[in-house]
């Protein structure tokens, strides 16, 4: 018995299964419910693909229906591109959707730039026509131009390697080497961005000219050695600042940090960075013994570990604003050589030993010298500044204001600030009341403050402020300098 109801079972369900026939599925003759009339896909690198947006249709009637037409308006010759349950496309046809349910299209672009431009805005649409009025929703993204440089195959002779230390090699290519491409120079312009994969090496002895405007993209696992004796000349200006940063365009990594590997200098020649944004990296900048490099009106924002890292060397920093790290800031370690003036370090984590400055000094290789001047070293819970070495370091803080914790555990400050040799005029900023800073917007790395910080405005020592007359953003600051690369904006929020 129980064996025939279960034969009986199955013939009604096979009955009813196969009675579902196309002829369920009506022609949408109505207007169906889109979640949006107009997608803006992220700018995308020509011939890149974009990630994907979602958009959802919706059928709110109590009818199956099936879409007759659902295509992208330049149809096959579109640079966007279609996903619908699993298959790929531009134009589909008869597109089922059940009574009451969703259709899910994901959009994504991969087009190719006009040779004519930089970049430029591409346009097209998602059509749905049938016996329903017909409906759109409208795609936009930008595409840019752009240089790709890469090592390509290891058969065209253009790969290289390089050893970092005893236990870390990369691949690459020498800048300068037109094999891998006609653009591939020791002097990289602002016709176009350029967009490199694997590390792009500097030659021995060769220096890497940067004009103004020029903007380089770096692919994860990516970014600039410079090989002993090599040097780095980048001098933008304030209207085109030279940009180095990750080549993930959407918004979504806007401030990602370790999208790629940043700048490397083994024991470097003479350099100068000049308007320069660095974003995005493992480590911004990273300097191994250094005999002379000149930071000015330099930015470095939204690294991994550090913004900063220099081994025993000579750096001269102005105008700098190094900010939002993982690890402390700016690290100084094994000796050297360090003159800051008018520069803002921030750490904004919330570990104990997320400083805005670290400096570990070696009895082998002793610090020359550290001098800090009409500057602003601020972090969110620890100690500004964190210094690892013995009192007859040469170090001192002029005109300067830092974050001093240390009283939250115990009843003497960390270091004595009535050392004149070492602080001269500090402001320490260690109470409540002192020690939040109203930054104009630190989420998008704008580290200016309010009129209302009277305790930081004003107080620079005029000497070292008429020496950098302009702030980082062009501001005159000769008549009442305030500390860090900034002056204030006149409310507290704009």
């Amino acid at each position: 018995m129980n064996t025939l109801r279960f034969t009986l079972f199955f013939i009604v369900l096979f009955s009813v299964i196969s009675c579902r026939t196309d002829m369920d599925f009506e022609p949408n003759t109505q207007p169906l419910l889109l979640s949006t009339d107009t997608v803006y896909l992220d700018p995308v690198f020509t011939e890149t693909q974009s990630s994907s947006y979602l958009v959802k249709i919706y059928n709110t009637s109590n009818k199956n229906i099936k879409i007759p037409q659902l295509t992208l308006g330049k149809g096959e010759q579109s640079y966007f591109n279609l996903l619908i349950e699993g298959v790929s496309g531009k134009q589909f046809s008869n597109v089922e959707l059940l009574a009451k349910d969703s259709l899910y299209v994901f959009v994504h672009t991969m087009g190719k730039a006009d040779p004519q431009a930089k970049e430029f805005i591409y346009t097209d649409q998602i059509r749905l026509l049938g016996p329903a009025q017909p409906q759109h929703i409208e795609l936009i993204t930008v595409i840019k131009d752009a240089y790709f440089l890469h090592p390509g195959r290891a058969e065209q002779q253009v790969l290289q390697t390089v050893q970092l230390d005893n236990q870390t090699t990369v691949e690459g290519f020498y800048l300068g080497d037109t094999n891998v491409h006609a653009k591939n120079s020791l002097t990289l312009d602002n016709t176009k961005p350029y967009v490199v994969y694997g590390y792009a090496i500097i030659p021995e002895n060769q220096t890497l000219t940067l004009e103004a405007g020029t903007e380089i993209y770096f692919h994860q696992n990516s970014g600039i050695i410079g090989l002993p004796g090599s040097a780095i000349q980048a001098k933008g200006t304030i209207e085109e600042p030279i940009l180095l940063r990750n080549d993930r365009l959407e918004s979504d990594y806007a401030y990602t940090a370790g999208q790629w590997s940043g700048i490397r200098m083994q024991e470097p020649g003479p350099s100068v960075l000049d308007y320069v944004t660095i974003t995005q990296a493992k480590i911004g900048l990273y300097l191994d013994h250094a005999s002379d490099f000149t930071l000015r009106n330099t930015q470095l924002f939204n690294h991994l570990y550090s913004a900063l890292f220099v081994i025993n060397s000579t750096v001269v920093g102005q105008n700098v604003v190094a900010a939002q790290t993982q690890n402390a800031t700016v690290v100084l370690r094994q000796g050297g050589d360090y003159l800051f003036q008018h520069c803002t370090f921030v750490n904004s984590g919330l570990r104990p030993d997320q400083a805005a400055l670290l400096l570990i000094n070696t009895t082998e290789t002793p610090l020359r010298r550290l001098t800090i001047q009409n500057s602003l070293l601020h972090s969110a819970i620890a100690q500004s500044f964190i210094l690892s070495d013995d009192e007859s370091a040469p170090i001192r803080f002029e005109s300067t204001a830092f974050k001093d914790t240390s009283k939250r555990s115990s009843s003497t400050p960390l270091y004595n600030y009535a050392d004149a040799s070492r602080y001269s005029q500090p402001i320490v900023l260690n109470t409540s009341a002192l020690a939040t800073i109203d930054f104009q917007d630190p989420k998008k790395n704008i580290w200016t403050y309010s009129s209302e910080m009277t305790h930081l405005i004003g107080k620079g020592a005029p000497a070292i402020a008429n020496h950098i007359p302009l702030d980082i953003a062009g501001k005159d600051r000769r008549n009442a300098a305030d500390l860090g690369a900034y002056q204030h904006i006149e409310t507290t929020k704009e």
